[in-house]
């Protein structure tokens, strides 16, 4: 392989027109979907300027058991002996506009409510994990809880006040499965014609005969592959990252990703911010993961359409699958494996990060996320494998 053949197929693949109109069709669809939102007022009235003194106001012990009293149904009234009056203030410059004022008022209380209520279901949680493991009976299951519960205890977990929506929506790009699966719908248009195309061009029994030999032509076409999936991902979240930061602003506050709405269970420390990058480097595996599979199928057969569809319903299919199963709590079972190993899951891992959770691996317990990783790496290597196979032992014809 040599630069220019690197180049004449990365011409071949970014040439096609159905890619740039695929490219187009989806950014514009999300951005259609998500400008309505620009000037939501939910979006555009939050309680972030006054983040500082409600975080002073919740650590307090007894604002917290008054809380807990009411069952975390508290309303504003409620909350006047415990929230500084400069709270107040700033919700009262709203109060001839009428809707805003509304909203300030009812985040403030639902704000509270569900941040307490948040605290103490995950302590509880974690009680029950405790006694789960002191009555311990030796089963999988059992040692699952147990690895669980010390990764909580070994894990500074914070949950905050989440006074805004954006934090939630940055999760929710790569969580609703339409928008991660036409980035792969994107790369699957790319490269299913990758060899097929050949046939196709007549120009196959050239290519294998050429002066660079077959190795060549193959290592050539996979590196095309994988800078044309890095592009397409790249592309794509960055435009997703960008609505959304314009439509739901981005997160002032770098809150952890605990306090998210969904996420309060989980055994995972770091920020929204740093669960996005997650959740783009998983989108990146994923579309090597698939391409490698497209291509592997394109050298097997003469049409396009066919690695087309068989990669459009591998990755469809087992996203579906794990949209619609209910994964067991902390360990897998051999029904929740493919939903919890599809490519989906790696882009979104949002479902398996909700809390702990483990893989039995030939009896060797694994974290889920880290199973899912191993397994389509796994996947990329023998598709990979199988497709230099197939394309260097292929007979000229002429």
């Amino acid at each position: 392989m040599n630069l220019r053949m690197l180049k004449t197929e990365l011409y071949k693949i970014y040439s096609k027109r159905v890619i740039w109109f695929a490219l187009m069709l989806f950014l514009g669809l999300f951005f259609v979907m998500k400008i309505q939102f620009r000037d939501n007022i939910n979006v555009k009235y939050t309680l972030e300027p006054v983040r500082s003194e409600l975080t002073s106001a919740v650590n307090n012990e007894d604002f917290h058991q008054f809380v807990r009293s009411k069952e975390y149904r508290c309303s504003v009234t409620d909350l006047v002996q415990f929230v500084p009056q400069s709270v107040f203030d700033y919700i009262n410059q709203y109060k001839d506009f009428e809707r805003a004022y509304n909203i300030l008022n009812s985040s403030l209380a639902s704000s509270i409510n569900n941040y307490y209520q948040r605290i103490d279901l995950r302590e509880a949680y974690i009680a029950q994990l405790s006694e789960d493991a002191a009555n311990s009976d030796g089963s999988m299951l059992s040692k699952a809880k147990e690895k669980i519960l010390a990764d909580y205890q070994n894990t500074q977990v914070n949950i905050e006040l989440n006074l805004e929506s954006s934090a939630n929506n940055f999760i929710d790009i790569n969580h609703a499965m339409v928008f991660p699966g036409l980035t792969m719908l994107v790369i699957i248009v790319g490269l299913a014609g990758i060899y097929s195309d050949e046939y196709a061009n007549g120009t196959q029994s050239a290519l294998l005969t050429s002066r660079k030999g077959r190795k060549g032509v193959f290592l050539a076409k996979l590196c095309a592959a994988a800078v044309y999936s890095a592009s397409v991902v790249v592309i794509m979240e960055v435009f997703f990252m960008t609505v959304t930061a314009i439509c739901y602003n981005a997160p002032t506050s770098t809150i952890s990703a605990a306090s998210t709405y969904g996420l309060y269970l989980t055994t995972y420390s770091g920020t929204v911010y740093d669960f996005c990058i997650r959740q783009i480097g998983g989108t990146l595996l994923a579309g090597f993961t698939l391409g490698s599979i497209v291509m592997c199928v394109s050298a097997f057969n003469k049409n396009a359409l066919i690695p087309f569809f068989t990669a459009g319903l591998y990755y469809g299919g087992t996203a579906l699958y794990s949209k619609m199963i209910a994964f067991p709590a902390h360990l897998s079972s051999l029904w929740s494996l493919p939903g919890e190993l599809s490519l989906f899951t790696l882009q979104t891992q949002y479902e398996i990060m909700v809390t702990g959770r483990y893989t039995n691996v030939f009896g060797i317990l694994m974290p889920t996320l880290t199973a899912n990783v191993i397994f389509n790496i796994f996947v990329m290597l023998i598709c990979i494998v199988l497709c230099y196979k197939a394309y260097t032992r292929k007979q000229v014809k002429n």
